[in-house]
């Protein structure tokens, strides 16, 4: 019966559902609006926690580097609230050809495609990997149902991913510190640094990703230790296949 669906009709059915869920948990107005923030706000927010990632050179990098650039736009910059909801596709929107988006690859139906907006989830991976730095409240995260590099293209580790479908999947989290915080980004020839900035030291969380490797793929625990403890605590387990 689904397939008999249209996508288009699919996605608004989609999109109709998140609303309604998002009223029914009162997140409407807890979800953080796109605003540009002037000189004197930007230099309250100092950088607390860095990540740089490379950006490997492929076929679609150039296009990748491009929807980032698009992406990361929406994000800079813009202050989350201590109790306000971060969702990456309410800030970043429908990332398609109407607003400035190219093709990139994507992982599709266990198969790597190129697609428009593709290359958005090494965004969504490096907010992901802040966010489990600095404690906040992760309300929703969804791992790539498959292992899609190697040791040569690996940018990150294996379980710090966070894969972002417009209207399915979403990257999301609450913040529960009594600061406000923000994201800063620069991009570069071969890499992008990313930094979590707020008015206030923030204590940085130790992040292990544990891998037991199995036949035709991995499972991966995300464990977080607390600072200055000899505490830790399993955020997550996933499981990974093997892209044949």
């Amino acid at each position: 019966m689904k397939k008999l669906i249209p996508s288009g009709l699919k996605l608004q059915l989609k999109l109709f559902q998140r609303y309604h869920l998002d009223w029914l948990n009162n997140h409407q107005d807890k979800l953080v609006n796109f605003h540009l923030s002037n000189e004197e706000e930007k230099n309250l927010f100092q950088p607390r926690i860095t990540i740089s990632q490379a950006i490997k050179q492929t076929q679609h990098s150039e296009n990748k580097k491009h929807n980032l650039n698009l992406a990361i736009a929406k994000i800079q910059d813009v202050a989350i609230k201590p109790g306000e909801i971060f969702s990456f596709w309410h800030l970043v929107g429908k990332p398609d050809r109407a607003r400035g988006y190219r093709e990139g690859r994507s992982l599709v139906a266990n198969q790597l495609k190129a697609e428009v907006g593709g290359g958005l989830c090494q965004l969504s991976g490096l907010l992901y990997l802040l966010t489990l730095k600095a404690g906040l409240n992760i309300l929703e995260r969804h791992a790539h149902s498959h292992d899609i590099y190697t040791d040569s293209t690996r940018f990150a580790p294996l379980g710090s991913d966070a894969t972002v479908v417009y209207g399915y999947k979403d990257f999301r989290f609450q913040n529960n510190l009594l600061i406000p915080v923000c994201f800063r980004f620069s991009m570069h020839e071969e890499e992008i640094r990313a930094a979590l900035c707020s008015p206030q030291p923030i204590p940085e969380y130790r992040i292990e990703f544990k891998v037991e490797d199995f036949d035709g793929g991995a499972k991966v625990d995300t464990v977080r230790f607390v600072p200055q403890t000899h505490t830790f605590e399993i955020i997550n387990t996933t499981t990974y296949e093997k892209l044949i």
